[in-house]
């Protein structure tokens, strides 16, 4: 092989190499984040991550689309579906321990309020929704519980943010157990673990304005 072509050939290597390169330090944040979970908490912290305004059906077939609103209310929402019997039913315990707190503080009118979508629409009955309601002492002024109206809905709600439900075989479903702080526009303004409640709570109300 002659100078030329060869030197030709390394030029094109190196090009392609500092592409990827380019390409990875945006996909990853500057090489600091390399999970899909990580990149999803980056966006929501930055304020790139929203919530479509989506319907959600309660039990008592009740349909209502949180956000956006004008009431500058702020939710803290998980994602469950009734029959889960591990990750779901430790988010339950916890959104009893934060509705206990806001109760509390705030009566039946706090400006932070607790939704949880419950995305397995075939078994998610409004008897299953009233059931886990029942089981977790939900107060309606405080938490809502509901399924997305649609099939539709539930598949844009749940790829916007990032949420995975993936079939685990058992018919039940692995999926992402966490609390996503939304503010009254759709804007997703953190994702936090479960246990990670308090520090959840005091952000929503440092958004409403309210002294923690």
């Amino acid at each position: 092989m002659s100078q030329r072509p060869l030197a030709l050939t390394l030029f094109a290597v190196t090009a392609l190499s500092l592409a990827l390169v380019a390409l990875s330090a945006q996909l990853t944040n500057g090489f600091t984040r390399w999970t899909f979970e990580a990149l999803r908490r980056d966006a929501a912290t930055t304020g790139r991550l929203s919530a479509p305004a989506v319907p959600l059906r309660t039990a008592n077939g009740v349909t209502g689309t949180p956000w956006p609103n004008d009431t500058h209310t702020v939710y803290l929402v998980d994602f469950i579906y009734t029959q889960c019997p591990t990750i779901c039913q430790a988010l339950g315990g916890e959104y009893t321990r934060l509705q206990r707190q806001l109760r509390a503080r705030f009566g039946a009118h706090s400006p932070v309020r607790l939704v949880s979508v419950a995305f397995d629409r075939e078994h998610d009955t409004p008897t299953e929704l009233q059931a886990y309601a029942r089981r977790h002492r939900a107060d309606d002024a405080l938490w809502l519980i509901g399924t997305p109206a649609s099939a539709q809905a539930a598949d844009v709600l749940l790829q916007a943010l990032g949420v995975v439900a993936v079939p685990d075989g058992l018919g039940g479903f692995v999926h992402n157990g966490a609390i996503h702080l939304i503010d009254s526009h759709g804007t997703v303004r953190g994702i936090y673990d479960l246990d990670q409640w308090p520090q959840a709570l005091e952000r929503a109300l440092q958004l409403t304005g309210t002294p923690t």
